[in-house]
């Protein structure tokens, strides 16, 4: 009978290599029999795992090769993994790692590379190894031969639906430098096949005063940069609020109605949520308006801080917005001295308004049309006592 054991595997052993805390543990139960767990809660999931009394997950490995508790069938295991610094085991028992890969030798050359042959079977992998290089930093390099099939998973990469490519997506906006992940899928030359809006901001130099950067994509991943402790939306709109203007460009001659959102929409190359979607579509549409504020007629200035519907949060996201898309650039664009001052002064006093007063002082109950017209002219006052005094 083989002798059965319990590999501590995958991110947990990786984070113990590399020193880093680990905050949660996966193992795999080689030469095991699902009976022998019949004392855990068992999860039903595309990859079924036990829930172990500490509350880590227990998977148990069967299949050709795999019924030996030896390390010839941990190994087969390990062979599953995508990257090699994923597959190394750790026997808890003996304190000895199983390293068939040299998985540890990547580590320390800060090296990603696929494991076998298996990894260009599923696109989504190469979203995650764009996703682990944003993770750990330029420091790490992707291995010359895992290049190769990356390039050749070209044809399935076009296949992702886009409701996976954003549960990807998601989790990269959440790091400080998500840059790297677009930069990385164009470095390994499949960028346009996941996101062909992105890419064509490669192909695209504004060559304004305003932008000399070497394309419009260096300057979206600057305003990355900028934004890289930022929420996950304002990143989606730092991604996508130049999107459009490739296309204006090459229609009007100039950027007009690049911040359009009936131009922006149809160019998102992912399905994101509806919230997030829409405060990508309404800081992409004011990120052209909110420079020009003060040369706004003072019914559009009133407009504008109606639209935010006195969300203050939207607006703070806005002028965060602004703020890093004027520094992610390189030529230097002198901050207007006041439009932020003028704006919170006249955000805070429109939100202030109730107009209960107002309706109780009416003859008649006003309808809501009415009503809606009187705030609105009262705001147009607001605006005319803060801008225009």
């Amino acid at each position: 009978m083989h002798e059965k054991k319990i590999y501590l595997v995958g991110t947990a052993v990786r984070d113990m290599l590399m020193g880093r805390a680990v905050t949660e543990k996966q193992y795999v139960a080689v030469g095991y029999a699902p009976e022998d767990f019949a004392d855990l809660k068992q999860v039903e999931d595309a990859h079924p795992f036990f829930v172990r009394d500490d509350g880590s997950r227990l998977t148990l490995v069967e299949g050709p090769g795999l019924d030996a508790g030896n390390e010839a069938g941990i190994e087969a295991a390990l062979k599953r993994q995508d990257l090699t610094i994923d597959a190394v085991a750790y026997d808890e028992e003996e304190g000895v790692y199983i390293d068939p890969f040299n998985g540890r030798e990547d580590i320390e050359k800060r090296m990603l590379r696929h494991t076998s042959d298996a990894f260009a079977e599923e696109p989504m992998r190469v979203l995650r190894l764009a996703r682990l290089r944003a993770t750990y930093g330029t420091g790490w390099n992707i291995h010359a031969s895992t290049r190769v099939v990356v390039y050749g998973m070209r044809d399935a990469l076009k296949q992702l639906r886009p409701e996976r490519v954003w549960t990807e997506v998601e989790k990269v906006l959440a790091l400080p430098e998500c840059h790297l992940f677009f930069e990385t899928l164009f470095e390994l030359g499949v960028l346009d096949a996941v996101f062909p809006s992105v890419f064509a901001m490669t192909t695209f130099k504004e060559g304004t005063k305003y932008h000399r950067e070497a394309s419009l994509f260096a300057h979206v991943m600057m305003v990355l940069r900028e934004l890289k402790n930022e929420s996950v939306p304002l990143k989606l709109a730092a991604l996508y609020h130049d999107i459009a203007k490739p296309g204006c460009f090459r229609t009007y001659g100039n950027g007009t109605r690049h911040g359009d959102p009936d131009k922006i929409e149809p160019l998102i190359d992912m399905q994101i949520p509806f919230d997030f979607k829409q405060r990508v579509l309404f800081i992409s549409q004011m990120h052209v308006k909110l420079p020009k504020i003060q040369e706004m007629s003072v019914y559009h200035i009133a407009d504008f801080f109606e639209s935010l519907h006195n969300d203050k949060t939207l607006l703070w996201d806005l002028v965060r917005f602004k703020s890093a898309d004027d520094r992610g650039r390189i030529t230097d664009v002198p901050k207007p001295a006041v439009w932020e001052e003028a704006i919170f002064k006249t955000f805070e006093a429109i939100s202030a308004y109730t107009p209960e007063a107002w309706i109780e002082a009416q003859p008649q109950t006003p309808d809501a049309k009415a009503i809606a017209l009187h705030v609105h002219l009262h705001n147009i006052e607001i605006v005319k006592r803060t801008f225009f005094a």
